[in-house]
């Protein structure tokens, strides 16, 4: 990120006042040095375009090539029902601008495939969400190599994930405080710095410097399953599994499940496929799944899309451990999970 950036005016003083007293003025001056590139604007990308431009990044661009149906009227928040049949990232545009104006927004209606390497590395965050597995893999190697902060997901029904991959990735947190913590001074007030209070015996904390690595996308998909011990492998989500599943679906047909015969027929097939292959027992993707993983239900892309803005705003901000390196979701249950998905 450029370090020449302009002073917060008073007018983004006053509007980021609270989040200012949480995270601290330094961490808001990052968000506003920020530029971020968001692919697909449905359901789960119009929820993290909403909480990173509230947030107050510098800029934004939404990159959508395709158009605004009659599923995206019903799960996206940003759309109005004249939009039908526009293009969704030009759609999408004037809602973002509302509720932010001090952010700079830019609709491309061009084509992923289409962009060279190059265009990736104007970007500080690429967060791509309805992306082919084999473009996210290839994207993400652009983002490393352009030391940009990577991260994707998406929502199938009542599942969602998100990845994350902040390369080597230094960042502040508060930690107990000790006689070797080393204090970083990172603009918070004073009340945030230090919180000590004497009288009704709390801890006293400090900021302290961290630094974590994350790994690829594609490394990640080489974790050996067999090497985890039965407990660690029943406290992972199902939901990584059924992903998988969905994945080799996507692949096949060119499209996401819908609720066919054929279709459910077909997502049990590549569940034994996808199974077999990891060497794990059918019974970590329970059948029912098939009847749960269409479409982009709202309450899933506002969880999945609400942790999603959140990593993006705390990689940016560098305040506070970010999940490194999956979050998964189940509406049915209502369980979250982070789990570290890494080679052997």
């Amino acid at each position: 990120m450029t370090t020449t950036e302009p002073e917060i005016s008073e007018e983004e003083l006053a509007q980021y006042d609270r989040q200012i007293r949480l995270w601290g003025l330094d961490a808001q001056k990052r968000l506003r040095q920020a530029k971020v590139l968001v692919v697909g604007l449905g359901g789960l990308g119009a929820e993290v375009v909403k909480n990173i431009v509230l947030a107050g990044v510098k800029a934004i661009t939404l990159l959508d090539h395709k158009e605004v149906t009659e599923n995206d009227m019903r799960n996206q928040l940003l759309l109005k029902p004249s939009d039908l049949g526009l293009n969704r990232a030009e759609a999408s545009k004037g809602a973002t601008q509302e509720l932010n104006p001090n952010v700079i927004v830019t609709a491309d209606t061009t084509p992923l495939y289409n962009k060279k390497d190059h265009f990736f590395k104007e970007f500080d965050v690429v967060c791509l969400t309805e992306v082919p597995v084999d473009v996210r893999l290839k994207i993400n190697q652009i983002c490393r190599m352009e030391s940009v902060k990577f991260f994707c997901g998406d929502v199938f029904g009542f599942y969602g994930y998100s990845f994350a991959d902040l390369g080597m990735h230094e960042f502040v947190e508060e930690v107990k405080k000790s006689e070797d913590a080393i204090h970083v001074d990172t603009g918070e007030p004073a009340a945030k710095k230090v919180k000590a209070n004497k009288v009704d015996g709390t801890e006293e904390t400090v900021l302290v410097k961290v630094v974590d690595e994350f790994c690829s996308l594609e490394e990640s998909f080489r974790e050996d399953w067999n090497k985890r011990s039965k407990r660690s492998l029943r406290r992972s989500s199902h939901v990584y599994f059924i992903v998988q599943v969905l994945e080799s679906f996507m692949k096949l047909e060119k499209r996401t499940p819908c609720h066919s015969e054929g279709d459910r027929e077909l997502l049990l097939k590549l569940r034994s496929e996808v199974l077999t292959n990891l060497k794990l027992p059918e019974s970590l993707i329970p059948p029912e799944f098939v009847q749960f993983c269409v479409s982009q239900l709202n309450p899933v892309c506002a969880v999945t899309g609400g942790v999603l803005g959140q990593e993006i705003i705390k990689a940016v901000s560098q305040r506070d451990s970010p999940h490194n390196n999956y979050f998964f979701f189940d509406g049915r249950s209502y369980n979250g999970i982070v789990d570290q998905l890494s080679p052997p």
